[in-house]
């Protein structure tokens, strides 16, 4: 019997009181509910209010209606709900049932919604950066990790290194299917490249000269392990953050650097003063070689003009012996006599004269002529 028509069940639900713990309930009338629903929703969505058919009051419910509802309901599951905005540094990988069928660039997109399409982002543009040997945290502080920074040299020393890796991805393919985590993979293929090249290289060229020749060998090497995954990642940058000896021989080390400075400093003075004084030297060198050149013509000129000389007074020798012998000697007077610093006082005036003597001059002679 429906539950309308009971009297004594005039306050209870359409389901029957459960609650009161009252006897035996008789079951609503499952006919009657569907057509009360029929009655009351029927005329809004244009359905007939009669509600029953002749044989026994079920409901006719408008299949055409059931049919516009459930086709209304596809169609805005279908179109709104596989609507996807891909943005500009972005890609978007669309997978079927896990099958990777189309990748689609930056915009607005559709795919069939879940669960038979779903759809991967990711950032193929943005250059990620991937810190080894040491974290900074947001709030400046920088931590170091002994375990990822310590290595051995080629000459069997320990060297703290801490440095940064900055990639992207190339192939969203690749990156989304053959790896399984893309920070670890960088990761481990970076600490394993850094490890091969620091082993081959001595730890006073890692610390000195050859720091850009270990992170471009290093970027290297990372790339053809990464390549050889077939990861999809493209490696930018290799960048050394620090290169120390380990604490507890850092002192040491810094004064071993001092001194190859120190040794570098002198060296370089030495060059300094050798390329001064060596063109100097030369210069001098050149110079005298030159003066000895032109003396030694100077007398030889000189000694062919005094052989030319006494040829010449050896011929008028014997042509007047007395003339010339007298002229030799006059000539020769003149010669040491004008440059004598002497007074010469008449005999006849040097006993009534007192004669000026120069004491400041000693090589000065007073001659007294008779």
């Amino acid at each position: 019997m429906p539950w309308s028509n009971n009297d004594n069940n005039q306050n209870q639900n359409p389901w029957g009181n459960r609650g009161n713990g009252g006897g035996n309930q008789t079951p609503p009338d499952l006919d009657e509910v569907i057509r009360r629903l029929q009655e009351r929703f029927g005329g809004f969505f244009g359905g007939s209010g009669g509600g029953s058919n002749g044989s026994g009051g079920t409901p006719n419910l408008s299949k055409g209606f059931i049919t516009g509802i459930m086709a209304a309901v596809f169609v805005i599951w279908g179109v709104f709900g596989g609507l996807y905005m891909v943005a500009a540094d972005e890609e978007a990988v669309v997978l079927r049932f896990g099958k990777h069928v189309a990748t689609k660039g930056p915009g607005l997109n559709w795919h069939i919604p879940y669960p038979i399409e779903t759809v991967e982002k990711l950032p193929v543009t943005r250059v990620q950066r991937l810190e080894i040997g040491f974290r900074q945290f947001g709030d400046g502080t920088v931590r170091k990790r002994a375990n990822e920074s310590l290595m051995l040299t080629k000459d069997e020393n320990i060297v703290d290194i801490s440095f940064i890796v900055q990639y992207k991805i190339k192939s969203v393919e690749n990156f989304l299917f053959n790896i399984d985590s893309a920070t670890k993979t960088v990761r481990d293929a970076a600490e394993s490249a850094i490890r091969e090249v620091i082993g081959r290289t001595l730890i006073d060229d890692v610390l000195t000269t050859k720091k850009a020749e270990v992170e471009v060998e290093t970027q290297e090497l990372i790339q053809q392990i990464l390549d050889s995954y077939e990861a999809g990642i493209s490696v930018s940058t290799v960048k050394l953050q620090d290169v120390q000896p380990p604490e507890r021989v850092i002192k040491e080390f810094k004064d071993v650097a001092s001194a190859r400075e120190d040794k570098e400093r002198a060296k370089n003075e030495a060059e300094a003063y050798a390329n001064a004084i060596i063109p100097n030297a030369r210069g001098e060198g050149k110079k005298m070689v030159l003066d000895a050149e032109a003396y030694g013509k100077a007398v030889v000129e000189r000694a062919k003009g005094e052989a030319d000389r006494f040829e010449s007074l050896l011929l008028a020798y014997k042509q007047a012996p007395e003339v010339t012998r007298k002229r030799l000697y006059m000539d020769t007077m003149q010669e040491v006599l004008s440059k004598a610093d002497k007074i010469i006082v008449d005999g006849k005036v040097a006993g009534h004269v007192l004669p000026y003597l120069p004491l400041n001059k000693n090589a000065n002679k007073v001659e007294v002529q008779k």
